[in-house]
C-alpha cells in the first residue's frame, strides 16, 4: 500500500509539473484561462444573486486589448508592461438575480437609481482582496458600460501585484443593499498552474 501511494504522489507531481512547463497557442491560451475547471473562472450564489470572477493573467489581457491572436512582439511587449504592475480580474454579477432582489424591497425605482451610481463610483471600497495574513485593497474598480445588452454587471478589477503565490479570496460585501458578503477564492495552484503562452512565429 505505501508503495502503491508513493507511486499515486510521483504521477500527480509530475502532471503538475507537466502542466506548469507546457506552452498553448493563443487561442487555445485564452480557452483555457476562461474554462472554469481550471479554477481561473469562479462563481458563487449569495442570497439569492450570482457572482462571477475572471483572473485575467498579463498576457491573456493583452491580447484581449488587442483583440488579436497575433501581435507583434514590441506591441505586446508594451501592452505587457503597462498591465504588468497590477493583479487583474472581471467581476460580474447577474443582472436579473440583482433586479430580483431589489424589487422585493421598498423604494424600488430610488434604490435602483442609487445602486447605479454605487456601481459607477462607490463599489471600489466594499472590495478587497485576502492574501494569506494579508488585505489587500482594491487599486481599480470601473463598471464597464453595456447599455443593458448583457446579462450582469460588469468590473474591471485592479489590485497592486506582489507576486503573491497562494490563494486569492476575493471579498465583496454589498453594503448598499445589504448583499451579504461574496466570497470567491482563485487557488494560488491554479495560477502557478497556467501554461505558458506560445505566441505564433
Amino acid at each position: 500500500m505505501k508503495q502503491i501511494n508513493t507511486y499515486i504522489i510521483l504521477v500527480l507531481g509530475t502532471l503538475v509539473i507537466s502542466s506548469c512547463g507546457r506552452s498553448l497557442a493563443p487561442k487555445d491560451y485564452v480557452t483555457y484561462v476562461q474554462n472554469p475547471d481550471n479554477g481561473l473562472f469562479v462563481s458563487s450564489n449569495v442570497n439569492g444573486v450570482k457572482y462571477t470572477l475572471q483572473y485575467q493573467p498579463t498576457d491573456y489581457l493583452v491580447m484581449l486589448e488587442e483583440k488579436s491572436f497575433s501581435i507583434p512582439s514590441e506591441i505586446f511587449k508594451a501592452q505587457y508592461d503597462r498591465f504588468k504592475g497590477m493583479e487583474h480580474y472581471v467581476f460580474h454579477i447577474d443582472t436579473k438575480d440583482m433586479d430580483a432582489l431589489i424589487s422585493k424591497l421598498k423604494d424600488t425605482s430610488k434604490i435602483k437609481n442609487s445602486l447605479t451610481e454605487y456601481f459607477d463610483f462607490r463599489i471600489q471600497k466594499d472590495i478587497k482582496l485576502l492574501e494569506g495574513g494579508d488585505t489587500i485593497p482594491c487599486g481599480i474598480a470601473q463598471c464597464e458600460s453595456s447599455m443593458g445588452m448583457l446579462p450582469y454587471y460588469s468590473f474591471v478589477i485592479g489590485f497592486p501585484n506582489r507576486e503573491y503565490t497562494g490563494d486569492r479570496e476575493f471579498l465583496f460585501s454589498n453594503k448598499k443593499i445589504g448583499t451579504g458578503e461574496v466570497k470567491l477564492v482563485v487557488k494560488g495552484q491554479s495560477i502557478q498552474n497556467l501554461p505558458k503562452l506560445k505566441m505564433n512565429g
